[in-house]
């Protein structure tokens, strides 16, 4: 017998109604990159258990707050748009950036990182120190980016929006790029030559994560001052890092052929992953880490899953 009409799934429909109504109880309207890689019992109680304001009350430290910094003074440097929140259409939305120099980037950068507040005495010698080892880390910034070609570049973005929707999920995954950059000729880029051939003037969109690695602060010296270790850089990606950027370059990837980086710097050095010199990179394996980023999104939501018969928040988050 043929059937006519289309088959429903019941259980998707239940779970999307579910995810509404739990939507409105807990405030729970989207998955991001950063949360998807969280235990539950961390996720469940940032997310659950937190408000918004909380949230954004949350101890930071030195070390954030200075890879923080180092983001912007490469983003004031490079970037033809930044996305940032728009008060008055209440979202976020890109803006022209005015391309300050390499020097103005850094002053603007460490002027941001004085206004971070430590938390302990230990995050305080941190910052100090930091103060003088960022300078040096942005200039290897310089130095990995530029050899990426990204000044020639005309459509440079930074921290993009990225909304995207994929069918296994009932939320979206919601996620903010570093950097992004459309580039031509990949052919003769060296290190930002993709292993596809886009031909002679094909444009190609590389995607780029950049993370920093800094001194961890040691035992008090006799002086009273604090020891430090220098930072190294990692002689292989972070599995949470790599989950990132294949989130960001599977979704952008429908728009043109993506070539994936992860930048690791530190004061002394910076090393740039890619396809060409790491498998983790390749096209396939890159879509294993974006599966692996929406099994743990699966996850939380079939246990959130649990909860879509109760009518009151209490109710659900004493469960």
């Amino acid at each position: 017998m043929i059937l006519k009409t289309k088959i429903i799934d019941p259980l998707q429909e239940l779970q999307l109604d579910g995810f509404k109504k739990l939507n409105e109880l807990l405030k729970i309207n989207h998955h991001s990159p950063t949360s998807s890689s969280m235990p539950e019992g961390i996720y469940a109680f940032r997310y659950l258990f937190s408000t918004q304001e909380q949230r954004r009350e949350f101890e930071g430290n030195a070390n954030m707050a200075a890879g923080v910094a180092t983001n912007d003074a490469i983003q004031f440097h490079y970037s033809h748009d930044i996305w940032s929140f728009n008060p008055n259409k209440r979202k976020l939305a890109p803006h022209k950036n005015t391309k300050l120099s390499k020097d103005e980037a850094i002053a603007k950068a460490m002027e941001k990182f004085m206004e971070y507040v430590p938390v302990n005495e230990k995050d305080r010698a941190k910052k100090e120190h930091y103060c003088e080892t960022i300078p040096q880390t942005i200039q290897q910034g310089y130095l990995a980016f530029e050899k990426l070609g990204i000044q020639n570049s005309n459509k440079v973005v930074a921290e993009d929006s990225i909304n995207h929707i994929d069918d296994r999920l009932s939320l979206p995954i919601v996620g903010r790029t570093d950097l992004h950059f459309t580039d031509f000729n990949a052919s003769s880029r060296g290190v930002a030559a993709s292993s596809d051939d886009h031909g002679t003037d094909a444009p190609f969109l590389s995607v780029c994560e950049l993370k920093t690695s800094w001194s961890r602060a040691g035992r008090v010296k006799k002086d009273g001052t604090m020891s430090f270790a220098s930072a190294k850089l990692p002689s292989t990606p972070n599995i949470n890092h790599l989950q990132q950027l294949a989130f960001y370059c599977f979704s952008l990837r429908k728009k043109m052929t993506v070539s994936p980086y992860l930048i690791y710097l530190t004061e002394d050095d910076f090393i740039i992953y890619t396809e060409k010199n790491c498998a983790d990179l390749e096209p396939q394996n890159l879509k294993n880490y974006y599966e692996q980023l929406v099994s743990n999104c699966i996850r939380k939501e079939r246990l959130l899953s649990r909860y879509i018969d109760l009518e009151e928040p209490d109710m659900i988050l004493a469960e």
